[in-house]
């Protein structure tokens, strides 16, 4: 594991110091104990330097203070119908309502009239084959008739001329608005790996609702990491003796999080893979082996990717085993930390990685 000299020392303390000056544009008092506790992370990180031993100490005293706080929020706004007001207040106020009541009714109609007009035009589009101003013509009708339906198949139809077209991004944007309308999941899926097969290695693709780097490219198979870590998942749910294969984010990365943000043709092209965890050598801990869609890296390939994993300021989990079965390796400023940390902390985070096919 590489070591910080005393000028990275420097720095990362004071990025610390950032975090514990920033409490005062905080107002809840549960984001400043969140703050205050990635702060302490920073600081124990430090080891000896400078007097980062006292704040970790001080950073944690004061997040426990404030955990205990209610946040204070600013009182509800007074209702101004709350008031008295005067019989004289009174009869100005239904005049008004009665007014206002009048030209609802007026704009009601002329809408009506409006949307009537609208809408023949609209069928004119759709007969004569140009789905594209059919559709945004439907879609301004809302609701008048059956605009929406017919709104969603004037958007299929136009998509799918885009696709037939290789016009791969038009296509990839219409089909993601009606994901869920017939296949358009599937030809979502078409279009985005169409669209991967033209990005270029440590190239940036949108791959369902996330963005990925491409981090390698083999054959019809690209290996993809994503861009940016999601924030804020223990590595297991509990405190726990576990291994890669017996932990609660290998089963969320797989379940909930594949469901939430893949559609069933996307989750077809992403290959099943046999991860290899090895144990860990220097502590004597256990890894696993699974076959999975969705998993993490190790802490090798932290250091052969690290020019598309870039600079965040957080940490994420890596997939090997810590000092002990309770403790899983993780990244904190681009440093694998073999000894880890306890796999049930809630504060970092989780950064997902996966082998597609490309065909």
């Amino acid at each position: 594991m590489a070591e910080l000299n005393e000028t990275e020392l420097q720095q990362q303390y004071d990025k610390a110091k950032v975090l514990v000056n920033s409490l005062d544009c905080l107002k809840k008092n549960s984001d400043k104990a969140k703050t205050l506790k990635r702060a302490a992370k920073r600081f124990e990180a430090l080891g000896d330097f400078s007097d980062s031993s006292a704040m970790a100490t001080k950073c944690k005293e004061e997040a426990e203070k404030y955990s205990k706080m209610e946040d204070n929020l600013p009182p509800a706004p007074k209702n101004p119908l709350d008031s008295k007001k005067s019989g004289k207040a009174s009869v100005w106020i239904i005049r008004v309502v009665a007014v206002l009541v009048i030209i609802g009714i007026l704009g009601f109609f002329y809408t009506r009239m409006f949307d009537h007009g609208a809408y023949l035009r609209s069928t004119f589009y759709e007969s004569i084959g140009n789905h594209e101003k059919a559709y945004k013509m439907f879609l301004h009708l809302k609701d008048y008739k059956d605009s929406e339906k017919r709104y969603l198949d004037n958007r299929y139809k136009h998509a799918c001329e885009k696709l037939k077209e290789k016009d791969f991004e038009a296509a990839k944007k219409a089909f993601r608005d009606i994901r869920d309308y017939k296949d358009s999941g599937e030809k979502l899926a078409k279009a985005e790996i169409q669209i991967l097969k033209k990005t270029k290695k440590h190239g940036d693709v949108l791959f369902g609702e996330a963005h990925w780097v491409v981090a390698e490219k083999y054959g019809n198979k690209a290996f993809l990491i994503k861009v940016k870590p999601v924030d804020e998942i223990p590595y297991n749910e509990k405190d726990t003796n576990v291994t890669w294969k017996t932990s609660s984010i290998r089963d969320y990365l797989n379940s909930d999080f594949m469901d939430d943000t893949f559609t069933d043709g996307m989750k077809d092209k992403i290959l099943t893979t046999k991860v290899v965890v090895k144990d860990n050598k220097k502590f004597g801990t256990k890894g696993a082996t699974t076959n999975d869609k969705l998993f993490m890296l190790n802490g090798k390939q932290v250091y052969k990717y690290e020019e598309d994993l870039g600079e965040f300021s957080w940490d994420y989990w890596l997939i090997g085993p810590g000092e002990t079965q309770r403790e899983a390796q993780f990244v904190s400023h681009g440093q694998v930390k073999e000894a880890g940390y306890p796999v049930a902390d809630q504060y970092i985070s989780m950064r997902p990685c996966m082998w597609i096919n490309l065909k």
